[in-house]
């Protein structure tokens, strides 16, 4: 799967970067075909040319949509890079819908100036393990906001996720397919006492993930792949 900017009288192209990565490393060639997204659709193309400076695909079918993405955002609280770029890869094979890092009081110092420097790695994470995984649209990656402005966010479900292992358990979220769920998951350190106080009284429910403290990182991916599940099961209204 190959994202292009657009599709366009059923001709799609990159350019750049993009065609130079299609070319030298994966060796496309001219007459393969592949399935593409414009971040809309799905579509199985033809190469009809392979450069360098540019891979064009000719449309031959508009494949099935797939169903509706999840509304599912995570709110994760920074941490150490290279744990936080795991988490990126593999919350978007989980279908998660938007991603915001949070600066929380816990945060390692220096991570939030940090941050917006590596949004377009973090970005090319995000579209190379949505290639892998065959998503049809990319999720959306929002720059780093402090835990006020963050936690302000308006959702059906607002599931606060904390290493006391405090609230009823999450795999018993019930969940409509029309229904929006946000997971805020806290930094290594954990959520300082007034950072937890304040989220309580803001109305965020705190729920559990089992009876043993998991690794940020951890805890962030099992709790996508719960809300997940209860999303599959969901039933119409």
């Amino acid at each position: 799967m190959f994202y292009v900017p657009e599709v366009r009288r059923d001709e799609a192209e990159l350019t750049g970067d993009a065609a130079q990565h299609l070319v030298r490393v994966l060796r496309v060639e001219e007459g393969q075909q592949f399935e593409i997204s414009d971040n809309r659709h799905r579509y199985l193309a033809t190469v009809t040319t392979a450069r360098k400076s540019s891979v064009v695909f000719r449309v031959t079918e508009r494949l099935e949509d797939a169903g509706p993405v999840p509304d599912v955002t995570l709110l994760a609280s920074l941490f150490k890079f290279d744990h936080f770029e795991w988490l990126l890869e593999k919350a978007t094979e989980l279908n998660v819908a938007r991603i915001v890092p949070v600066v929380a009081e816990r945060s390692e110092r220096g991570l939030d100036q940090a941050a917006p420097k590596r949004k377009e790695r973090w970005e090319r994470i995000l579209l190379e393990a949505s290639q892998q995984c065959r998503r049809m649209t990319l999720p959306v990656l929002d720059a780093p906001q402090k835990l006020k402005d963050a936690a302000a966010v308006v959702a059906t479900h607002r599931v606060l996720l904390d290493e006391l292992r405090q609230g009823p358990p999450l795999a018993g979220l019930a969940v409509r397919p029309i229904d929006s769920v946000v997971l805020l998951l806290g930094p290594e350190g954990g959520w300082a006492d007034r950072e937890r106080e304040l989220l309580v009284e803001s109305n965020w429910s705190p729920m559990s993930l089992g009876p043993n403290v998991l690794r940020a990182e951890t805890a962030g991916i099992a709790a996508l792949a719960t809300v997940s599940q209860r999303f599959l099961l969901a039933k119409p209204d």
